[in-house]
C-alpha cells in the first residue's frame, strides 16, 4: 500500500524513529481512532478542539480509555521540532485499543492546501451515494475512503458529497458542506455527520457576523437552488464551491460567503500568534 508518511520521523508511544522503519500496515490495523492537525507556523491549529474529538470517538467505539491531551500536545511539538517542520499535516493514530497500553502514533502525513486561486474562486465537486458507518466516530475506514477518492480523481474535483438513503446531502467524503440561500445557511443535523472541528468553528463565528445556521436536512432540492456553497475542513478551512457535477455556483462571490471565510482566515491568524512558539524553529 501507498505510505502517506512524510518528513524524517514519526513518534511512536513517544518515542521518535527514522520514517524508514515506518510500517505502514501498522496504521490501519481496526479498531482505531485518529486526527489530523494542521500546522502553522509551528503551531498545531486547534489541537485541543481535536483531541476532545478523539476522546468522544473512543467512547462512542465502547472504549473507557482517558488520555492526557497535554502529553499528546507535547508530542506534537517535540515532532515538529525533531523534522523541523512549521507547515503540515499531523496524524496522530491510537491503535491496539484492547491491549493495555495501547498505541500511538504521530507522523506527518502528504498534506494538500487549496491554492489562493481555489480560495478566491471555489473548487468543483461531484455527489456520491455513501454513507458513514458511524459518522460520529473518526476512525480508519480505507475500504469506505478508497472508492470515493478514486471517484474524486476520475472526476478530477476537489472532494465528494456524500448522499445517503433517504437522498440527502449530508457531508463531504473529508469535509463538512453547508448552504448559503437568501442570507440563511444551513448544514446537516450535527447527529448525522462527523463534526468536523473547522464546522463547529464557522457555527460558532456566524454568530459573530449576525447570522444564524439551520441545521437541518440538505435535499437536492435545496443544495440546487441555493445562492452558494462551500467546505469546511482542517486543510480548506472555509473554500467556496464553484461546481456541484455539472451544475455551476458562484459561491466565491456571495457576500455571505466572502465574510465568514474572512473572519475564520482571522480567527486562525490570532489564534496562531497567541500560540506561537517562543523559540522559532531552526
Amino acid at each position: 500500500m501507498q505510505r502517506e508518511i512524510e518528513k524524517d520521523f514519526f513518534l511512536r508511544n513517544g518515542f521518535a524513529y527514522s520514517t524508514d522503519q515506518f510500517d505502514p500496515e501498522k496504521v490501519i490495523i481496526t479498531p482505531s481512532v485518529y486526527e489530523v492537525i494542521r500546522v502553522i507556523n509551528g503551531v498545531p491549529l486547534f489541537w485541543e478542539a481535536h483531541l476532545d474529538r478523539m476522546q468522544q470517538s473512543l467512547s462512542l467505539l465502547g472504549y473507557d480509555i482517558s488520555f492526557e491531551p497535554a502529553k499528546i500536545h507535547d508530542q506534537l511539538h517535540k515532532l515538529i521540532q525533531k523534522n523541523h517542520v512549521s507547515d503540515h499535516n499531523i496524524k496522530v493514530l491510537m491503535n491496539h485499543l484492547d491491549e493495555k497500553p495501547l498505541t500511538l502514533y504521530l507522523f506527518f502525513i502528504t498534506s494538500y492546501y487549496p491554492s489562493k486561486r481555489q480560495l478566491e474562486q471555489g473548487v468543483p465537486v461531484i455527489r456520491i451515494a455513501a454513507e458513514r458507518e458511524n459518522p460520529k466516530a473518526k476512525v480508519i475506514a480505507t475500504k469506505f475512503r478508497e472508492p470515493i477518492q478514486k471517484a474524486i480523481q476520475a472526476a478530477g474535483a476537489y472532494e465528494a458529497l456524500l448522499i445517503n438513503g433517504a437522498d440527502e446531502i449530508t457531508e463531504g467524503s473529508r469535509s463538512n458542506f453547508f448552504v448559503v440561500k437568501n442570507g440563511q445557511f444551513y448544514t446537516s443535523p450535527s447527529q448525522k455527520v462527523l463534526e468536523g472541528v473547522t464546522r463547529k468553528t464557522v457555527l460558532s463565528l456566524l454568530g459573530r457576523l449576525g447570522y444564524s445556521c439551520t441545521e437541518k436536512p440538505i435535499t437536492r432540492k435545496l443544495m440546487e437552488s441555493a445562492d452558494g456553497l462551500f467546505l469546511t475542513g482542517t486543510s480548506p478551512g472555509v473554500l467556496p464551491i464553484s461546481q456541484v457535477d455539472q451544475q455551476a455556483f458562484p459561491s466565491a462571490h456571495v457576500k455571505e460567503i466572502q465574510e465568514i471565510q474572512g473572519l475564520y482566515q482571522h480567527f486562525v491568524k490570532t489564534y496562531i500568534a497567541i500560540n506561537q512558539p517562543s523559540a522559532t524553529l531552526p
